[in-house]
């Protein structure tokens, strides 16, 4: 049976640290990176952990509008570009004019070994096409997406 539909967009929030703006994805409408924080009592490492909140980069959405079933991050360390860092990752398919993330991992390395449903209860997400298309596109017109390039 496939995954519903489930609405996508963006939040804004100000970092905690400083004045700049960070970009998150509302998923369902909550801000993904709650979901990420509250998965089923758990023990996981939450991308929230850090001083600063995690990123999407350009070439993460850039990414993102090509992925075709691989592993791509969904969001990284804020200072720098090393995977080795932290990175929220999900499998990101397209399935006909449909995208769909699935198996959300904390990634401190290469995929090989992960723990996939590192995150239990957070996805599967099966976005319509146009409207993942439209929410990547705003991103990357975004300032606070163009600061961190």
């Amino acid at each position: 049976m496939p995954v519903p539909y489930t609405p996508l967009d963006l939040v804004s929030a100000a970092s905690p640290v400083g004045e700049h703006l960070h970009h998150d994805f509302l998923v369902d409408g909550r801000p993904l990176l709650h979901r990420l924080d509250e998965t089923d009592g758990f023990d996981t490492v939450s991308p929230l952990a850090a001083d600063l909140p995690p990123t999407v980069r350009p070439e993460d959405a850039h990414r993102l509008l090509r992925a075709d079933g691989t592993r791509q991050v969904i969001h990284s360390c804020p200072d720098c570009e090393d995977p080795g860092c932290g990175a929220v990752t999900a499998v990101v398919a397209h399935e006909g004019g449909d995208v769909v993330w699935r198996d959300f991992a904390w990634q401190t390395g290469p995929a090989d070994g992960l723990v996939r449903e590192g995150y239990p209860g957070v996805g599967p997400y099966r976005f319509h096409g146009a409207t993942y298309r439209s929410v990547l596109l705003r991103l990357l017109e975004s300032s606070a997406c163009r600061s961190v390039a």
